[in-house]
């Protein structure tokens, strides 16, 4: 019987002799074993690695979204935040202009138009005055928005008198006077933030003035802060009593300290460029309740 334990291969040796080698056939499976299991460890290792950096791409897919979702969550708060300050600012003026014509209303808008409106289900079985009742409704809301643009036109003309709705003198503490005399360049309300490029509240007005121009405090009282705001750069703010306080914000330099009683006129600082700003220029706010309110309503023309 022939044994088959070795092969032969034939190769040259440097003096041109020709030699037979004999590899046993078991070195020769063991090496294809080896090989095979050495190229199935490669390509696991491979797709390991392959699959590691698909999971990797997918976790900083999901981490970039994670930071984009954060920032849109933190600028719908800003934008919450700053709505709110718009919503009590016109509930503190419409208060205001309420108590400015002494409206007074035994029973509110709300219920009176609930009273006036039949709900869906009772309108089902109403009596055949119904229609008198959807008419009435129709007439309340006409009367309304012709009183509201009735208010809306005196606002406007600035006609609103300033004086008669206090029982007490309201001229050392009313803030009705210029802080510094210049150009305004950015009013009350909305408007493109310059910094953000998108729309934002404003809540004071911007008077545009040299560096260096004192700043005159509109009203009598006390200085409740005089240092650094964040945004505001140099700022105080002055308690006028009443519910109104004034803030004079982007000064320079500071001429009160916190605590120091203030008379009409007084000069609480010099304007500058501190903080947010784009230029020389005040900005001067005024706040009822601490509730932002137009300036501009206030300042003697």
């Amino acid at each position: 019987m022939r044994k088959r334990y070795y092969i032969f291969v034939v190769r040259h040796d440097w003096d041109g002799q020709l030699r037979r080698t004999p590899i046993p056939v078991q070195w020769v499976a063991l090496f294809l074993i080896c090989a095979v299991v050495g190229v199935g460890t490669i390509l696991g290792f491979a797709g390991s690695y392959g699959r590691l950096l698909t999971k990797v791409e997918a976790f900083n897919e999901i981490r970039k979204q994670e930071d984009l979702l954060t920032s849109a969550l933190s600028k719908s708060r800003q934008d919450a935040d700053q709505y709110k300050a718009e919503v009590a600012s016109l509930g503190s003026l419409a208060s205001e202009v309420s108590a400015l014509y002494n409206f007074k209303h035994s029973t509110s808008m709300k219920d009176r138009l609930r009273n006036a409106v039949p709900d869906p289900v009772s309108a089902a079985v109403a009596p055949p005055d119904a229609a008198a009742d959807a008419s009435q409704a129709s007439a309340l809301y006409a009367s309304t928005l012709g009183s509201f643009q009735l208010l809306e036109n005196t606002a406007l003309e600035n006609s609103i008198p300033r004086y008669g709705w206090s029982p007490f003198d309201p001229r050392g503490w009313l803030p009705d006077i210029w802080p510094v005399r210049g150009r305004i360049t950015s009013s009350f309300g909305e408007r493109i933030d310059p910094f953000l490029g998108e729309g934002a509240f404003h809540a004071g007005i911007d008077i545009a003035v040299p560096i260096g121009t004192p700043v005159h405090v509109t009203a009598d009282g006390l200085v409740v802060f005089a240092g650094w705001m964040q945004g505001y750069g140099r700022t105080v703010i002055v308690n006028d009593g009443h519910g109104f306080s004034t803030l004079y914000a982007h000064m320079s330099a500071l001429a009160v300290t916190i605590g120091q009683h203030l008379d009409r006129d007084e000069v609480v600082g010099y304007v500058g460029v501190t903080g947010w700003s784009t230029g020389p220029h005040l900005h001067y706010e005024v706040r009822i309740n601490h509730t932002p309110v137009n300036p501009y309503r206030y300042l003697g023309h």
